[in-house]
């Protein structure tokens, strides 16, 4: 089809054809007139007419006039932002841009035939919308659910780590309403989004993503916590501009604390007592950016420290050279590299962990695997996923289904394979065509040849099931098509999930082969090249050239030696008597704390529904009873050779034991180290690399939240920089800038126990750098907390020595359930 509209200027309104063009044409046309709210009305009145197949010339000229007349009747966007920064209020219902695609999206971007093509319109019109950051305020609600619904495509998609950034993009227009972080009733049911389900599906991505994270950060080499390299040129920077007689101790304490570290490794230090642009109407929270930038322009330093004033340097030891050689290199990246969205018409093989980093031994592994669209045929739909798995483990598989329209016998699996394992067919039988539940369908082992290869394959075909249910791969949970819609009808809230002929859930658990049963691993001596190798282990090996090193090659020290343990048992715990040595505790905090206790050999560390758990096994660990653990030695060089140190560890252990031991330089191009808190990136303590990019990126950062969007802290600022162009490009994987690293939270911003408690941060443990007090303002409860703090710094107060526990130190050390139960009790 072709149309044009007659009588209007053909500068306003060009030609196209096909329907779906046409449609996305009028959006641009009339977002380059600033034609605000028009567009729902658009789409109203062209979806009936479309659906006909034509356009009458009425119809034409109708929307022509209406365009222009609204367009001439609109307010600029000048005229609205001076109005929000008079205090006026952000117009972001009535008079928004024509963001009204998002409506019109909102289900039809899950469509198996034009949602690729639509997906890619709504992230052009996303980037040309926030290229101009001051025109968002017109539309606050539509471009967060913009952000929203295209999280909500990815996750359908399995492209988890751009859902991810999306949703955390869209948490900081939230805050442009200044409307109690939420987003009122009324706009949240018209849009679709609201802030509770923005902030639930990051923590639930957050922790899927966790463990990815985790694998790189294991793989990176162990650097010595006090490596100083004489010349790097460092500077700390904070900004403490309380008056003198403030009530908070911040203007006393902190300054005497960076001051001990920086002597203590030569790091420069500059505590600005005042407010550095107090001239200019710069907000004190804005102004660190450009000071910074100041700092690093100025050529005297590699690398500057920004640490906020209310952070308390807690580790005097710890150098920051030595987070910046463990963590300033591409491998620290947590997607090496970038791949292109592909133009897939549907979703049969999306939330599968074929690509990436091996497991580590006891992962447990999900995915999803399902079909947008009907099946309701006799060929019916093919479903495929391929897990990635380590080849040392061994796994029991779990396959459930939703019961998609399933009431009847021809309605189902007409066969599943896990692993090439035939399992037949599965078929619920639901009492009711509206029950979407999970249905349990097989728990069987996988077969050892198909974990050996390194990936487990599901297949499964649905016939004559239609797409009665919605489903949520984020949430993993199915519900009736129907009963949505009349939910929806009544004002309920609007469905933003693709409709399923098919929605089938994989989990992979690692257990151990029966104990009794297990004969000892064979003693396995390679050759020495072969153990430096990881032979066996698909290892990719670091780069080890640069083009160009950052300082004297000369300078930059060996990593220590690796710290190996080898594993003597899976499924199982010693019979003699343990100590439980931590709970949450990772696997690598589990093996320090037992080489930590004198006569501490052996520890069991918890899996499945253990996980976490860690215990010393007190004896010689000669007998061993079934559980849910796995049992390390963690001193088994008394009577090894290097190579049989290392072949009984899997390949996720030995890969990172190679890396380890690499002369690995960090390459060119990471310019900032900057950590995650609960919701997303922390502008609180950060290390910036003197280069032209780190300098541009600070100073657009400092323009963004002083000029441009004056309802932006730095924080929301850095973080649209660093995510918002890579979220909206036609890239698939982490939208991270490449300049920047995320680093493990609590190398340069744990938290005291409180905090860490509601925020679902890393809580401050023995070793850590610093602790930070996010939000502490009221002098009473805060300044028993920073002093606390200053005195274990220098000394003066120890865990070990306090006799009585008090309020300040449960707030600060913990435990975290107990800190939050007496902050409980003093609101009551």
């Amino acid at each position: 089809m072709h149309f044009t509209i007659r009588g209007a200027p053909s500068s306003l309104v060009p030609s196209c054809t096909g329907t779906a063009s046409c449609l996305l044409l009028y959006t641009e046309t009339l977002r380059s007139r600033e034609v605000w709210g028009f567009q729902a009305e658009m789409h109203r009145s062209l979806r009936p007419w479309a659906a006909l197949g034509h356009v009458t010339v009425w119809m034409q000229q109708f929307l022509a006039l209406a365009a222009i007349h609204l367009a001439a009747g609109g307010k600029s966007p000048a005229d609205i932002k001076a109005r929000v920064e008079e205090g006026q209020g952000v117009p972001f219902f009535d008079e928004r841009f024509s963001c009204r695609e998002v409506e019109y999206g909102r289900l039809r971007v899950f469509d198996p035939e034009e949602g690729e093509e639509l997906a890619k319109e709504l992230l052009l019109s996303m980037a040309d919308r926030t290229s101009n950051i001051s025109l968002i305020l017109q539309c606050n609600v539509g471009v967060i659910a913009g952000y929203h619904l295209l999280a909500r495509r990815y996750v359908a998609a399995g492209d988890d780590w751009r859902a991810y950034r999306l949703l955390q993009l869209a948490l900081i227009y939230v805050f442009t309403l200044r409307n109690a972080l939420r987003v009122p009733v009324d706009a949240a049911r018209d849009w679709a989004t609201r802030t509770d389900l923005i902030v639930s599906e990051i923590k639930i991505l957050k922790e899927r993503l966790q463990q990815e994270q985790q694998r790189r950060y294991l793989r990176l080499p162990h650097v010595d916590p006090s490596l100083r390299i004489e010349t790097m040129r460092i500077a700390v920077v904070s900004i403490c501009a309380y008056p003198p007689e403030h009530p908070l101790v911040l203007r006393n304490i902190t300054p005497e604390n960076r001051r001990s570290y920086g002597r203590l490794h030569g790091y420069d230090v500059h505590v600005h007592y005042d407010h550095p642009m107090p001239e200019k109407g710069v907000h004190i929270q804005h102004s660190k950016l450009q000071l910074v930038a100041d700092y690093l322009r100025s050529g005297l330093y590699d690398w500057v420290a920004w640490f906020d004033c209310d952070s308390i340097i807690t580790n005097l030891n710890r150098t920051l050279d030595s987070i910046i050689f463990k963590y300033a290199r591409r491998d620290a990246r947590f997607t090496s590299e970038r791949k292109t969205t592909s133009n897939s018409s549907g979703y049969d093989t999306f939330g599968g962990h074929d690509a990436g980093t091996e497991p580590l031994e006891d992962e447990v592994l999900e995915s999803f695997v399902g079909h947008v669209g009907s099946c309701n045929s006799d060929d019916g739909c093919f479903l495929s996923t391929t897990v990635r798995v380590n080849p040392q483990a061994h796994y029991v598989a779990t396959l459930r289904v939703a019961q998609i329209d399933m009431a009847e016998d021809s309605e189902r699996l007409s066969f599943v394979t896990i692993g090439g394992q035939d399992m037949g067919e599965c078929n619920p039988k639901p009492d009711s065509d509206y029950d979407c539940r999970l249905h349990h369908c097989f728990t069987v082992e996988v077969p050892e040849e198909a974990v050996a290869t390194g990936r487990v394959t599901l297949e499964a075909r649905a016939v004559r099931t239609n797409n009665d249910c919605h489903c949520s791969r984020i949430h993993g949970i199915c519900y009736s098509a129907a009963i949505a819609a009349l939910e929806e009808a009544a004002e309920g809230e609007k469905v933003t999930d693709p409709r399923y002929g098919a929605f089938l859930v994989l989990t992979l658990t690692p257990v151990a082969a029966n104990s009794s049963r297990q004969p000892e691993p064979a003693e396995i001596e390679p050759n020495q090249e072969e153990a430096e190798t990881g032979v066996g282990c698909s290892c990719q090996q670091p780069p080890m050239t640069c083009s160009r090193a950052p300082f004297d090659l000369s300078m930059w020290p060996m990593s220590e030696g690796a710290q190996p343990a080898a594993l003597r048992r899976r499924g199982a715990e010693c019979a003699d008597p343990d100590v439980l040595l931590g709970i949450s505790v990772s696997l690598p905090l589990c093996l320090q704390l037992c080489r930590e206790v004198p006569g501490c050999r052996f520890v069991a560390y918890g899996v499945g529904r253990k996980r976490g758990r860690c215990h010393w096994e007190v004896g010689d660990c000669l007998e061993f009873e079934d559980d849910f653990y796995m049992v390390y030695d963690v001193a088994p060089t008394l009577a090894a050779s290097p190579a049989s140190r290392t072949a009984h560890l899997g390949c996720s252990t030995r890969c990172a034991l190679v890396a380890e031991e690499e002369n690995n330089l960090p390459e060119q191009g990471v310019d900032l180290l900057i950590t995650e808190e609960g919701w997303g990136l922390s502008s609180a303590n950060w290390l910036i690399r003197a280069s032209d990019w780190s300098i541009d990126f600070l100073e657009r950062a400092f323009l963004l939240c002083h000029a441009d969007m004056p309802l932006f802290g730095d924080q929301d600022a850095m973080i649209h920089l660093l995510l918002n162009p890579g979220s909206l490009s036609f890239d698939a994987g982490d939208s991270l800038d490449p300049h920047a690293v995320i680093v493990p939270q609590r190398e340069l911003n744990a938290y005291d126990a409180l905090n860490a408690h509601f925020m679902g941060c890393d809580a401050f443990e023995e070793g850590d750098l610093l602790v930070t007090f996010p939000g502490c303002k009221d002098p009473a409860a805060c300044n028993p907390l920073f002093e606390l703090a200053a005195a274990y710094s220098n000394g003066s107060f120890s865990l070990e020595h306090e006799t009585a526990r008090s309020a300040a130190s449960i707030r600060l050390f913990g435990p975290l359930e107990l800190a939050a139960e007496l902050y409980r009790a003093s609101r009551r």
